[in-house]
Order: C-alpha cells, then structure tokens, then sequence
C-alpha cells in the first residue's frame, strides 16, 4: 500500500505545483495585458488607441461616401485632407468597431496617416476627450 500511497502524493504534488504555475502565468499576462493597454495618471491614460485617421466632418457619420463619390476625391485620404485643408476640420482617430471618435492634439503627424489604419499612443485626456498624441505607426493588418 506504501507504493500506492507515494504515488498518489507525488500526483498530488505535481498537480499542486501545476496549478501553482498556472496562476502565476495567468498573474503575469493580466499584469503584461494592463501595462500595454494603460496607465492611469488622474484623469489622463497612457495608451495605445486603433482606428482609422479621418476628420471631424466625416467621423460624424462614420464614412467618406458622400465626397468620395464626388469628382475631387476619390480616396478616403483625400477626402480627409481636403476636409481639414478646404473645410476646417481636424485629423481625429475613429475606431468602426466601438463607433469612438477620439480628437489628436497633434495636427501635423495625422496627416501622411490620413485615410489609414493606425495605432496611435499617447494619453487620454477624459477632461477634454483629446489624444496628446506621442506617436502614430500604421497598422499592420494582423494588428487590426
């Protein structure tokens, strides 16, 4: 009975340890997960944010359609920059997946973005709804 015995300790042992490892694994990846994803500083968040560049005009509605079906434009990177050069709107990052539009309070980087898919980082201001853009690198689309 001895043998049996062991062997059920030594079972026991390694399921224990092996749950052990589990939770610490998991314990790391949330921590990893929460520290790429944001940090909180008051009402400002570092962070990264997807969507697509685009201007305040057509953020409103979520496309391009009715100017790219015009004669000037006929991509959405046109119609972006000639929304904010002609028309007065801003560069803003829209995300189609939660219909959120963020505003940059950097207007020179967007531009050579506009039209794309992109990831922005930088802090989340609540107070005023701005991105304080650090950086803009386009999305690879395995990112997306």
């Amino acid at each position: 009975m001895s043998g049996i015995r062991d062997h059920q300790e030594v079972l026991m042992k390694s399921t224990a340890i092996g749950a052990v490892a589990l939770l610490m694994l998991a314990g790391t990846i949330s921590a990893l997960e929460a520290a790429s994803f944001s940090v909180r500083n008051g009402d400002k968040f570092n962070r990264e944010f997807t969507g697509e560049i685009t201007d305040s005009f057509c953020s409103e509605d979520g496309h391009h359609s009715g100017v790219i079906k015009s004669d000037k434009n006929t991509s959405k990177a046109g119609c972006t920059v000639a929304c904010v050069k002609l028309s007065g709107a801003q560069f803003v990052l829209y995300n189609p997946v939660t219909k959120r539009t963020y505003k940059l309070d950097d207007q020179q980087q967007p531009e050579v973005f506009a039209g794309q898919k992109v990831i922005v980082e930088g802090t989340y201001d609540r107070e005023t709804e701005t991105i304080q853009v650090a950086k803009i690198r386009p999305v690879i689309e395995t990112e997306f």
